[in-house]
C-alpha cells in the first residue's frame, strides 16, 4: 500500500517538480531585471521607478517560499544532523518521522489552510498593492502554493522511511567506529 502511494507521488512529481522549478527560475529571472530596472531609473534617470521595489518585495517573498518547497523535495532544508547523528540508527529512524509528522502538521495548518485563508480574506476585501494596485490575494497565493508542495514532499518522505525499515535515515559516519 506504502509503495502505491509513493508511486502516484512519483506520477505527481513527474509534473509538478518542473513547474517548480520553473515558477522558481523565473522569478528569479524577473527579480533580477526588475532591480536592475529599478537601480537604471533611480541612477541613470534620475527619478526612480515606483512600481520596482514593489515587484521586488513580491518576487522575493515567491522566491523564498518556493525555494522552501525545493530545499525540502531536495532534503537540503535546515536540520540539526550533528545531534541525530549521535542517535541509535532506530533512535534516528523515530526522530525522522516524529519530525515528519511535526513539519506536516505544521506546513499543513499554518500555510496550506492558514494561507487559504488568507488569500480568500484578502481577495473578499479587495485590499491592493500601493503602487501597482495590484490584489494582494494572488501575491499571498504562493503561501498555500508552496505549502501544498512541501506537504507533497514530506509526505512522500515520511512514506520512505516507512517503508524501508532498515534503511539509516540520516549519515552514518558517527555509528561507523561501533
Amino acid at each position: 500500500m506504502i509503495n502505491a502511494f509513493r508511486s502516484a507521488i512519483a506520477s505527481i512529481r513527474k509534473f509538478l517538480d518542473p513547474l517548480l522549478d520553473y515558477l522558481i527560475i523565473s522569478a528569479v529571472i524577473f527579480l533580477v531585471i526588475d532591480v536592475l530596472w529599478g537601480v537604471y531609473t533611480r541612477y541613470r534617470l534620475g527619478e526612480p521607478s515606483r512600481w520596482t521595489e514593489e515587484i521586488a518585495r513580491f518576487l522575493l517573498m515567491w522566491v523564498a517560499l518556493l525555494g522552501t518547497a525545493v530545499a525540502f523535495r531536495e532534503k537540503e532544508h535546515l536540520g540539526f544532523d550533528y545531534l541525530i547523528n549521535k542517535l541509535h540508527p532506530e533512535a534516528r529512524r523515530l526522530a525522522a518521522l516524529a519530525s515528519h509528522l511535526v513539519t506536516l502538521t505544521f506546513v499543513a495548518f499554518v500555510m496550506v489552510v492558514g494561507g487559504f485563508s488568507l488569500v480568500f480574506e484578502t481577495l473578499e476585501v479587495n485590499q491592493l498593492t500601493p503602487a501597482l494596485e495590484l490584489r494582494m490575494g494572488y501575491v499571498y497565493v504562493v503561501l498555500p502554493l508552496s505549502g501544498l508542495f512541501i506537504v507533497l514532499y514530506v509526505v512522500e518522505q515520511f512514506l520512505c522511511e516507512l517503508e524501508d525499515e532498515s534503511r539509516i535515515p540520516l549519515s552514518d559516519e558517527a555509528h561507523q567506529d561501533t
